[in-house]
Protein backbone atom coordinates (compact mmCIF):
# COMPACT_ATOMS: atom_id res chain seq x y z
CA UNK A 1 0.00 0.00 0.00
CA UNK A 2 1.21 3.74 -0.32
CA UNK A 3 -0.11 7.07 -0.17
CA UNK A 4 -1.18 9.25 -2.58
CA UNK A 5 1.01 12.30 -0.76
CA UNK A 6 3.63 9.89 -1.68
CA UNK A 7 3.19 10.08 -5.24
CA UNK A 8 2.54 13.59 -5.58
CA UNK A 9 2.19 17.11 -5.04
CA UNK A 10 -1.46 18.44 -4.18
CA UNK A 11 -2.50 21.90 -5.26
CA UNK A 12 -5.39 23.50 -3.56
CA UNK A 13 -4.54 27.26 -3.89
CA UNK A 14 -6.88 27.81 -7.01
CA UNK A 15 -9.42 30.57 -6.58
CA UNK A 16 -12.19 32.56 -8.65
CA UNK A 17 -10.76 35.71 -10.33
CA UNK A 18 -13.20 38.61 -10.28
CA UNK A 19 -14.33 38.88 -13.45
CA UNK A 20 -14.18 37.00 -16.56
CA UNK A 21 -13.52 37.94 -20.48
CA UNK A 22 -14.82 36.58 -23.78
CA UNK A 23 -11.63 34.95 -24.93
CA UNK A 24 -8.09 34.30 -23.26
CA UNK A 25 -6.43 31.59 -21.09
CA UNK A 26 -8.98 28.86 -20.36
CA UNK A 27 -11.07 28.69 -16.55
CA UNK A 28 -11.57 24.96 -15.56
CA UNK A 29 -14.46 24.48 -13.33
CA UNK A 30 -16.46 21.19 -12.90
CA UNK A 31 -18.77 21.94 -15.59
CA UNK A 32 -15.81 21.53 -18.19
CA UNK A 33 -15.98 17.69 -16.86
CA UNK A 34 -17.44 15.32 -19.16
CA UNK A 35 -16.97 11.21 -18.94
CA UNK A 36 -12.78 11.06 -20.05
CA UNK A 37 -12.58 14.68 -21.00
CA UNK A 38 -12.53 18.21 -19.99
CA UNK A 39 -14.89 19.90 -22.66
CA UNK A 40 -12.97 23.13 -23.72
CA UNK A 41 -16.31 24.68 -25.06
CA UNK A 42 -17.59 24.97 -21.78
CA UNK A 43 -14.59 26.84 -20.02
CA UNK A 44 -15.03 30.24 -19.30
CA UNK A 45 -11.64 32.57 -19.75
CA UNK A 46 -9.43 34.92 -17.73
CA UNK A 47 -7.23 37.45 -18.71
CA UNK A 48 -3.22 36.57 -19.49
CA UNK A 49 -2.39 39.41 -16.67
CA UNK A 50 -4.69 37.30 -14.09
CA UNK A 51 -2.97 33.80 -15.31
CA UNK A 52 0.02 34.68 -14.88
CA UNK A 53 0.18 37.14 -11.67
CA UNK A 54 -3.10 36.54 -9.53
CA UNK A 55 -3.80 32.71 -9.97
CA UNK A 56 0.13 32.27 -10.56
CA UNK A 57 -0.30 29.47 -7.97
CA UNK A 58 -3.04 27.27 -10.20
CA UNK A 59 -1.70 27.14 -13.44
CA UNK A 60 -2.18 23.72 -14.73
CA UNK A 61 0.24 21.41 -16.32
CA UNK A 62 0.17 18.78 -18.78
CA UNK A 63 -1.25 15.54 -17.01
CA UNK A 64 -1.91 16.98 -14.05
CA UNK A 65 -5.14 15.34 -12.64
CA UNK A 66 -8.12 17.59 -11.50
CA UNK A 67 -10.03 16.25 -8.41
CA UNK A 68 -13.55 17.71 -7.40
CA UNK A 69 -12.64 18.39 -3.21
CA UNK A 70 -16.20 20.21 -2.83
CA UNK A 71 -19.52 19.80 -3.11
CA UNK A 72 -22.18 17.45 -5.06
CA UNK A 73 -19.16 16.54 -7.29
CA UNK A 74 -16.97 15.41 -5.17
CA UNK A 75 -14.83 13.03 -6.35
CA UNK A 76 -15.06 13.93 -9.65
CA UNK A 77 -11.83 13.84 -12.03
CA UNK A 78 -9.78 14.50 -15.27
CA UNK A 79 -6.42 14.24 -16.89
CA UNK A 80 -5.56 18.09 -18.28
CA UNK A 81 -4.28 17.45 -22.03
CA UNK A 82 -1.87 20.04 -23.84
CA UNK A 83 -4.72 20.73 -25.62
CA UNK A 84 -6.33 22.40 -22.85
CA UNK A 85 -4.04 24.94 -21.99
CA UNK A 86 -2.62 27.02 -21.08
CA UNK A 87 -5.66 27.29 -18.20
CA UNK A 88 -6.25 27.51 -14.50
CA UNK A 89 -8.73 26.24 -12.04
CA UNK A 90 -10.69 27.05 -9.20
CA UNK A 91 -10.70 26.15 -5.22
CA UNK A 92 -13.29 23.20 -5.35
CA UNK A 93 -10.63 21.29 -7.63
CA UNK A 94 -7.82 19.88 -6.14
CA UNK A 95 -4.28 19.89 -8.49
CA UNK A 96 -2.68 16.73 -8.37
CA UNK A 97 0.60 16.58 -9.89
CA UNK A 98 2.84 13.42 -10.18
CA UNK A 99 6.69 14.00 -9.07
CA UNK A 100 7.57 10.67 -9.45
CA UNK A 101 8.01 8.22 -12.39
CA UNK A 102 4.50 7.18 -12.32
CA UNK A 103 1.52 5.79 -15.37
CA UNK A 104 -1.11 8.89 -14.85
CA UNK A 105 -3.56 6.57 -16.33
CA UNK A 106 -3.61 4.16 -13.42
CA UNK A 107 -3.62 7.16 -11.02
CA UNK A 108 -6.56 8.73 -13.00
CA UNK A 109 -8.34 5.14 -12.66
CA UNK A 110 -7.65 4.40 -9.09
CA UNK A 111 -9.00 8.04 -8.17
CA UNK A 112 -12.22 6.97 -9.79
CA UNK A 113 -12.15 3.35 -8.24
CA UNK A 114 -15.03 2.41 -6.14
CA UNK A 115 -12.13 2.32 -3.41
CA UNK A 116 -11.48 6.84 -3.66
CA UNK A 117 -15.44 6.64 -3.18
CA UNK A 118 -15.64 4.76 -0.07
CA UNK A 119 -12.68 6.68 1.11
CA UNK A 120 -14.72 9.84 0.62
CA UNK A 121 -17.92 8.95 1.86
CA UNK A 122 -15.60 7.58 4.89
CA UNK A 123 -13.63 11.05 5.50
CA UNK A 124 -16.06 13.92 4.36
CA UNK A 125 -17.02 16.57 6.65
CA UNK A 126 -20.48 17.49 6.17
CA UNK A 127 -21.05 21.47 7.09
CA UNK A 128 -22.66 23.79 3.92
CA UNK A 129 -21.68 21.04 1.76
CA UNK A 130 -18.89 18.29 1.69
CA UNK A 131 -15.80 18.74 1.27
CA UNK A 132 -11.92 16.89 1.24
CA UNK A 133 -8.65 18.72 2.62
CA UNK A 134 -5.38 18.17 1.47
CA UNK A 135 -4.09 16.10 4.81
CA UNK A 136 -7.54 13.57 3.35
CA UNK A 137 -6.45 13.55 0.12
CA UNK A 138 -2.84 12.64 0.83
CA UNK A 139 -3.38 10.05 3.30
CA UNK A 140 -5.46 8.06 0.61
CA UNK A 141 -3.86 5.01 0.40
CA UNK A 142 -3.86 1.87 -2.23
CA UNK A 143 -2.14 -1.08 -3.94
CA UNK A 144 0.17 0.23 -5.71
CA UNK A 145 1.99 -1.78 -8.50
CA UNK A 146 5.15 -1.82 -10.38
CA UNK A 147 5.15 0.74 -13.34
CA UNK A 148 5.27 -2.37 -15.88
CA UNK A 149 1.88 -3.66 -14.85
CA UNK A 150 0.74 -0.27 -13.99
CA UNK A 151 1.40 0.35 -17.76
CA UNK A 152 -0.86 -3.10 -18.32
CA UNK A 153 -3.46 -2.71 -15.99
CA UNK A 154 -3.43 1.54 -17.50
CA UNK A 155 -3.75 0.01 -21.30
CA UNK A 156 -6.91 -2.46 -20.26
CA UNK A 157 -8.79 0.42 -19.01
CA UNK A 158 -7.81 3.00 -21.68
CA UNK A 159 -8.97 0.63 -24.50
CA UNK A 160 -11.82 0.55 -22.62
CA UNK A 161 -12.46 3.97 -22.47
CA UNK A 162 -11.85 4.18 -25.95
CA UNK A 163 -14.80 1.43 -26.87
CA UNK A 164 -17.33 3.40 -24.11
CA UNK A 165 -16.76 6.92 -25.95
CA UNK A 166 -16.86 5.17 -29.55
CA UNK A 167 -20.38 3.44 -28.20
CA UNK A 168 -21.95 6.58 -26.90
CA UNK A 169 -21.28 8.21 -29.83
CA UNK A 170 -22.74 5.62 -32.06
CA UNK A 171 -25.68 6.23 -29.75
CA UNK A 172 -25.85 10.13 -30.55
CA UNK A 173 -25.90 9.74 -34.25
CA UNK A 174 -28.35 7.16 -33.64
CA UNK A 175 -30.81 9.79 -31.77
CA UNK A 176 -29.60 12.58 -34.23
CA UNK A 177 -30.99 10.36 -36.71
CA UNK A 178 -34.13 9.63 -35.05
CA UNK A 179 -35.12 13.05 -34.33
CA UNK A 180 -33.91 14.31 -37.69
CA UNK A 181 -35.85 11.96 -38.94
CA UNK A 182 -38.77 12.85 -36.77
CA UNK A 183 -38.50 16.06 -37.99
CA UNK A 184 -38.98 15.34 -41.74
CA UNK A 185 -41.56 13.18 -41.44
CA UNK A 186 -43.91 15.54 -39.47
CA UNK A 187 -42.95 18.52 -41.66
CA UNK A 188 -43.75 15.90 -44.09
CA UNK A 189 -40.48 17.06 -45.85
CA UNK A 190 -40.09 13.42 -46.18
CA UNK A 191 -42.83 11.18 -47.00
CA UNK A 192 -43.15 7.22 -47.32
CA UNK A 193 -44.90 5.58 -50.49
CA UNK A 194 -47.07 2.47 -50.51
CA UNK A 195 -46.10 -0.98 -51.91
CA UNK A 196 -47.29 0.12 -55.49
CA UNK A 197 -44.17 3.32 -54.75
CA UNK A 198 -47.22 5.65 -54.62
CA UNK A 199 -47.37 8.70 -51.95
CA UNK A 200 -50.22 8.11 -49.02
CA UNK A 201 -53.55 10.38 -49.30
CA UNK A 202 -52.74 14.03 -47.58
CA UNK A 203 -52.79 14.40 -44.04
CA UNK A 204 -55.79 16.57 -42.41
CA UNK A 205 -55.65 17.40 -39.19
CA UNK A 206 -57.46 16.83 -35.39
CA UNK A 207 -57.94 18.01 -31.91
CA UNK A 208 -56.24 15.65 -29.63
CA UNK A 209 -59.32 15.78 -27.44
CA UNK A 210 -61.35 14.27 -30.64
CA UNK A 211 -59.37 11.44 -30.98
CA UNK A 212 -58.02 10.32 -27.69
CA UNK A 213 -59.60 10.71 -23.81
CA UNK A 214 -57.20 12.66 -21.67
CA UNK A 215 -57.03 12.30 -17.71
CA UNK A 216 -55.11 12.63 -15.03
CA UNK A 217 -55.07 10.12 -11.62
CA UNK A 218 -55.58 10.08 -8.54
CA UNK A 219 -52.47 9.06 -6.97
CA UNK A 220 -49.75 11.03 -4.99
CA UNK A 221 -46.39 10.61 -4.96
CA UNK A 222 -46.18 9.14 -1.28
CA UNK A 223 -48.24 6.14 -2.75
CA UNK A 224 -45.56 5.15 -4.61
CA UNK A 225 -43.26 2.35 -3.57
CA UNK A 226 -40.19 0.90 -4.18
CA UNK A 227 -41.02 -3.23 -5.20
CA UNK A 228 -44.40 -2.70 -6.32
CA UNK A 229 -46.27 -4.79 -8.96
CA UNK A 230 -47.32 -1.76 -11.07
CA UNK A 231 -45.53 1.19 -13.21
CA UNK A 232 -45.92 4.46 -11.25
CA UNK A 233 -45.60 7.91 -13.56
CA UNK A 234 -45.69 11.12 -11.80
CA UNK A 235 -43.93 14.03 -13.12
CA UNK A 236 -40.36 12.50 -12.70
CA UNK A 237 -38.06 10.61 -14.70
CA UNK A 238 -37.51 8.04 -13.28
CA UNK A 239 -40.28 5.69 -12.82
CA UNK A 240 -41.37 3.93 -9.37
CA UNK A 241 -43.96 1.43 -8.54
CA UNK A 242 -46.99 0.70 -7.00
CA UNK A 243 -49.27 -1.54 -5.32
CA UNK A 244 -52.03 -0.63 -7.11
CA UNK A 245 -52.79 0.28 -11.00
CA UNK A 246 -55.86 2.88 -11.90
CA UNK A 247 -55.15 1.97 -15.57
CA UNK A 248 -54.44 -1.18 -17.40
CA UNK A 249 -54.07 0.48 -21.36
CA UNK A 250 -51.83 1.48 -23.96
CA UNK A 251 -51.14 4.99 -23.06
CA UNK A 252 -48.84 8.14 -23.57
CA UNK A 253 -48.00 9.77 -20.44
CA UNK A 254 -47.11 13.63 -20.32
CA UNK A 255 -46.31 14.91 -17.24
CA UNK A 256 -48.43 17.96 -15.90
CA UNK A 257 -45.97 20.36 -14.28
CA UNK A 258 -42.29 20.71 -14.37
CA UNK A 259 -40.01 22.46 -17.03
CA UNK A 260 -40.22 19.69 -19.43
CA UNK A 261 -43.30 17.99 -20.94
CA UNK A 262 -41.56 14.89 -22.13
CA UNK A 263 -43.98 12.26 -22.86
CA UNK A 264 -44.10 8.21 -22.38
CA UNK A 265 -45.16 5.10 -24.23
CA UNK A 266 -46.85 2.16 -22.25
CA UNK A 267 -48.97 -0.76 -22.31
CA UNK A 268 -50.38 -2.49 -19.68
CA UNK A 269 -51.46 -1.51 -15.92
CA UNK A 270 -50.04 1.54 -14.04
CA UNK A 271 -50.92 3.89 -11.14
CA UNK A 272 -50.92 7.63 -11.96
CA UNK A 273 -50.29 10.57 -10.02
CA UNK A 274 -52.86 13.64 -9.88
CA UNK A 275 -50.39 15.91 -11.85
CA UNK A 276 -49.84 13.56 -14.71
CA UNK A 277 -51.87 13.27 -17.69
CA UNK A 278 -52.65 9.91 -19.58
CA UNK A 279 -53.88 9.66 -23.02
CA UNK A 280 -55.14 6.47 -24.90
CA UNK A 281 -58.39 4.78 -25.84
CA UNK A 282 -57.17 6.19 -29.65
CA UNK A 283 -59.35 7.12 -32.21
CA UNK A 284 -58.48 6.68 -35.89
CA UNK A 285 -54.76 7.03 -35.27
CA UNK A 286 -51.97 4.51 -33.71
CA UNK A 287 -50.71 5.22 -30.36
CA UNK A 288 -47.10 4.76 -31.05
CA UNK A 289 -47.68 7.43 -34.17
CA UNK A 290 -49.56 9.64 -31.67
CA UNK A 291 -46.20 9.15 -28.79
CA UNK A 292 -44.04 9.94 -31.66
CA UNK A 293 -45.78 13.12 -32.80
CA UNK A 294 -46.19 14.37 -29.12
CA UNK A 295 -42.75 13.98 -28.72
CA UNK A 296 -41.67 16.01 -31.77
CA UNK A 297 -43.70 18.58 -31.30
CA UNK A 298 -42.83 19.35 -27.61
CA UNK A 299 -42.76 22.85 -28.50
CA UNK A 300 -46.42 23.30 -28.54
CA UNK A 301 -46.34 22.32 -24.79
CA UNK A 302 -43.92 24.21 -23.84
CA UNK A 303 -45.73 26.94 -25.34
CA UNK A 304 -49.21 26.55 -23.45
CA UNK A 305 -47.74 26.10 -20.49
CA UNK A 306 -48.26 28.37 -18.04
CA UNK A 307 -47.18 29.91 -14.61
CA UNK A 308 -43.63 31.58 -13.78
CA UNK A 309 -42.21 28.95 -11.42
CA UNK A 310 -43.49 26.14 -12.10
CA UNK A 311 -44.41 25.31 -15.29
CA UNK A 312 -48.19 23.42 -15.79
CA UNK A 313 -50.43 22.24 -18.24
CA UNK A 314 -53.94 22.03 -17.91
CA UNK A 315 -56.46 19.56 -19.19
CA UNK A 316 -58.13 22.14 -22.20
CA UNK A 317 -53.95 22.46 -23.53
CA UNK A 318 -54.24 19.17 -24.35
CA UNK A 319 -57.75 18.45 -26.03
CA UNK A 320 -57.24 21.60 -28.37
CA UNK A 321 -53.94 20.47 -29.20
CA UNK A 322 -53.65 19.59 -32.87
CA UNK A 323 -52.46 16.28 -34.25
CA UNK A 324 -51.32 15.81 -37.52
CA UNK A 325 -53.50 12.84 -39.21
CA UNK A 326 -52.11 10.44 -42.30
CA UNK A 327 -53.87 7.24 -43.05
CA UNK A 328 -53.69 4.04 -40.49
CA UNK A 329 -51.32 2.50 -43.40
CA UNK A 330 -49.37 5.29 -43.41
CA UNK A 331 -49.14 5.65 -39.82
CA UNK A 332 -48.08 2.00 -39.05
CA UNK A 333 -45.65 2.35 -41.66
CA UNK A 334 -43.90 5.09 -39.86
CA UNK A 335 -44.06 3.89 -36.56
CA UNK A 336 -41.63 0.74 -38.06
CA UNK A 337 -39.42 3.11 -39.48
CA UNK A 338 -38.62 4.88 -36.15
CA UNK A 339 -39.50 2.52 -34.14
CA UNK A 340 -36.73 0.09 -36.20
CA UNK A 341 -34.37 3.37 -35.19
CA UNK A 342 -35.40 3.07 -31.39
CA UNK A 343 -35.45 -0.59 -31.32
CA UNK A 344 -31.15 -0.03 -32.85
CA UNK A 345 -30.58 2.99 -29.89
CA UNK A 346 -31.76 0.84 -27.49
CA UNK A 347 -29.55 -2.43 -28.67
CA UNK A 348 -26.53 -0.29 -28.47
CA UNK A 349 -27.30 1.25 -25.13
CA UNK A 350 -27.28 -1.94 -23.83
CA UNK A 351 -24.14 -2.69 -25.26
CA UNK A 352 -22.81 0.66 -23.38
CA UNK A 353 -24.47 -0.97 -19.84
CA UNK A 354 -22.44 -4.01 -20.32
CA UNK A 355 -19.36 -2.01 -20.91
CA UNK A 356 -19.42 0.43 -18.16
CA UNK A 357 -20.30 -2.75 -15.91
CA UNK A 358 -17.10 -4.67 -17.34
CA UNK A 359 -15.18 -1.41 -16.19
CA UNK A 360 -17.23 -1.06 -12.90
CA UNK A 361 -16.56 -4.78 -12.78
CA UNK A 362 -12.58 -4.35 -13.24
CA UNK A 363 -12.01 -1.05 -11.15
CA UNK A 364 -14.04 -2.80 -7.77
CA UNK A 365 -11.37 -5.84 -8.43
CA UNK A 366 -8.15 -4.62 -9.48
CA UNK A 367 -7.78 -2.14 -6.75
CA UNK A 368 -8.81 -4.22 -3.81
Amino acid sequence: MIRLGELTKLITKGTTPKKFVSEGVKFIKIECFEDNIINSEKCLYIGEKVHYKELRRSILEENDLLFAIAGATIGKTNIVTKEILPANTNQALAIIRLNTNENINFIYQILKSDIMQKYIKDSISVGAQPNLNLQQMNDFSFHHPSLSEQNKISSLFTSIDERIQTQRKIIEKLKTLMKGSREKIFSQKLRLKDEYGNHFSDWRVEYLGNISTITTGSSNRADSILDGDYTFFDRSQDIRTSSRYLFDKEAIIVPGEGQEFIPKYFVGKFDLHQRTYAIFDFLHINGRFLYYQILNDDRHLQSQAVGSTVKSLRLPMFQSMPIKLPSLKEQIKIVNFLSSIQEKIDIEKEILEKLELQKKFLLTNLFV
